[in-house]
């Protein structure tokens, strides 16, 4: 599980926001100069970020014997933040499609890399799918849940059944593997176990939409989403051949 300056800054907080937000929380109420101590932060840093802080809710302040004070009031507040960076999101998101639309000739061929690609290329095997599609996707990765950060793994299996988007999966024979099968009905997955030798890649790949897209975890995350009705129905063509071939249930 990461520690909490790294969950902080996975949720879209900067270091340096991280380390003033946890030294208040640690220090219960401080000065600017208190929190600068505590976080091992320049006080001209404390100063700028504070206010940005107080804006979204995260931070209150208040005086106490004529000195001012900051603290955190309740962190589930980060919740809130969250919610209405994705509130903003969503009323921007016609307006951004919009445009897009208009470009007369878009890329096919997508590259990500890092853990920002990583989670972009993700949403969009979401944002590509309607209600009651379904996702197919094959999976070698005997370590998958060391691979994919624990936070964004619930998030997304969570995201994918409110929506409503089934997956069926060919794994190759893992703990990660056998538990997937265990929560299978709650989760909306189909899944069956390759156990053959010769199933072994560290890699990933799902088929959905009109795409594909094909994913490495091992080199600092790298993924690509081809966008191509032939490229993807040859592949759903492959990947039923498998599943007819496995036994049910496996």
């Amino acid at each position: 599980m990461r520690d909490a300056q790294s969950s902080l800054e996975y949720i879209g907080l900067k270091p340096k926001e991280a380390k003033i937000y946890l030294a208040l929380l640690e220090l219960g109420e401080a000065s600017v100069v208190g929190i600068a101590k505590s976080a091992g932060i320049k006080r001209t840093t404390v100063y700028n970020i504070l206010p940005d802080f107080i804006n979204r809710g995260l931070v209150a302040s208040t005086f106490k014997k004529k000195r001012k004070v900051y603290f955190v009031e309740d962190p589930r507040s980060l919740k809130n933040d969250i919610k209405e960076k994705g509130n903003v999101i969503d009323r921007m998101m016609p307006e951004l499609l919009a445009i897009q639309n208009v470009i007369p000739s878009k890329p096919r061929i997508t590259f990500y890399e890092g853990l920002g690609g990583m989670k972009d290329l993700y949403q969009d095997t979401l944002d590509s799918s309607k209600e009651g599609d379904t996702i197919l996707s094959y999976t070698g990765l005997s370590d998958f849940s060391n691979l994919m950060p624990e936070e964004y793994a619930g998030y997304y299996i969570g995201e994918r059944a409110k929506r409503k988007i089934r997956l069926r999966v060919i794994a190759s024979d893992s703990p990660t593997a056998q538990s997937w099968k265990n929560t299978a009905v709650q989760d909306l997955r189909d899944i069956r176990i390759a156990e053959s030798t010769n199933f072994r890649f560290n890699a990933d790949m799902e088929i959905y939409a009109n795409k594909v897209a094909l994913i490495s975890y091992r080199e600092n995350f790298l993924g690509v989403i081809i966008e191509s009705k032939e490229i993807n129905q040859m592949q759903r063509a492959a990947f039923e051949l498998m599943w007819n071939s496995l036994e049910l249930g496996s």
